[in-house]
């Protein structure tokens, strides 16, 4: 049986973190009727709240063989939490295991690993994402100017980047094959990720992209109005930020 290792980095999610974990468990006897042994793997990006207790109380729990939990010894924000996932999963998987990153905000449930796997499985593609921009899909509680400007960045996106296969190019719910991680780190170093604000996702993707992956995607629900407490994310920051490390990233080779 191969594992499947969930990387969710989290930063202040106390309020959140411990039900995603929750759910995560909750579909490990499903996943292990697919041939997959369920390894949660939360981590702490030196969070100010008590993050890492609720993740540290769900280990004891759930036994640390079920639930790994991850401590950054300084804030590395969301780039650092990509990077620690890449390494970490890479250092503990071997063969035909699978990565899943996901938000850490309870905003995504797992109960779409399921068709991603089958999805993977179907197509032998290199990564499946979550996507808003699939038959089924659906998001709940977004502001109205939050999902114009998302839609706005996705036809902006798919403009610049042109990666086949992609309509969704910014959710952080996805699943990756060993294969595709080895070649991403043997193409661009231990930690390939470098923008330091949310693009980094966007440039995760295309970092696969130029490493070799095909991706494919199915539809999901986001879920804004479950997430507790404030969001960290400054969407001018966040819009200005993503736009230019768009043309940067065409750059790279």
């Amino acid at each position: 049986m191969n594992n499947l290792y969930v990387f969710l980095p989290c930063y202040n999610e106390e309020l959140n973190i411990g039900n995603l974990i929750d759910e995560w468990i909750n579909e490990a006897d499903k996943l292990a009727q697919e041939g997959l042994n369920l390894i949660v793997c939360p981590i702490d990006d030196k969070s100010k709240d008590n993050t890492l207790k609720v993740m540290t109380d769900k280990a004891t729990q759930y036994g640390e063989e079920r639930v790994h939990v991850i401590a950054h010894e300084v804030n590395r924000n969301l780039m650092g939490g990509l990077n620690t996932s890449v390494k970490n999963f890479l250092e503990l998987s071997s063969g035909g295991d699978m990565m899943c990153l996901m938000d850490g905000d309870d905003t995504h449930s797992p109960v779409y690993i399921h068709p991603m796997v089958a999805k993977m499985r179907e197509t032998s593609t290199d990564c499946v994402i979550a996507s808003r921009y699939q038959k089924g899909a659906n998001v709940v509680g977004l502001k109205g100017y939050r999902k114009f400007l998302s839609d706005m960045a996705k036809h902006y996106y798919s403009c610049v980047l042109r990666v086949p296969g992609v309509r969704d190019y910014t959710c952080g719910y996805r699943l990756y094959k060993r294969g595709i991680i080895e070649k991403l780190v043997a193409k661009f170093g231990d930690e390939p990720v470098k923008e330091k604000s949310f693009a980094c996702m966007m440039e995760l993707l295309y970092k696969l992209y130029l490493s070799g992956a095909t991706f494919s995607e199915v539809g999901f629900e986001l879920r804004y109005d479950k997430k507790l407490g404030d969001s960290k994310m400054s969407v001018g920051s966040t819009m200005r930020n993503s736009l230019s490390a768009a043309w940067r990233l065409r750059k790279l080779k």
